[in-house]
């Protein structure tokens, strides 16, 4: 049986759910348990994935074939779902550090009067 690659459009989800990982952790999101766990997921269905792959590519007979096709599918699917899950879990990510900084910043002008009165 001919070899049968990955379709690209999982491939190129994988690569960009890579990337939104590679920038939340540049901008600190990584640390976050649900990114992490999320990120955990896509890991494990993406060798998933390729082992469906190896197993249709050495499928022969027809029921075998037509198992480990389904096998392939349920992968790519699983995939696709783990990348959503991945972009909604950073995209909260950010959310929560968003919330976390204007509270901050709300609370920091008071300090700021607080000392220049006592220096006045």
């Amino acid at each position: 049986m001919a070899k049968i690659a990955l379709p690209p459009d999982v491939a190129a989800m994988f690569a960009a759910c890579e990337h939104a990982y590679e920038q939340a952790t540049q901008a600190g999101y990584g640390e976050n348990p649900n990114v992490n766990s999320a990120v955990s997921e896509l890991r494990s269905v993406w060798k998933k994935l390729h082992i469906a792959n190896s197993d249709l590519i050495m499928a022969k007979g027809f029921l075998v074939v037509e198992f480990a096709n389904i096998r392939f599918e349920r992968a790519c699917r699983a995939t696709h779902e783990a990348c959503i899950e991945l972009q909604m879990a950073i995209a909260q990510a950010a959310a929560d550090n968003d919330l976390r900084n204007r509270c901050l910043a709300l609370a920091k002008p008071d300090q700021g009067r607080e000392k220049s009165a006592k220096a006045s």
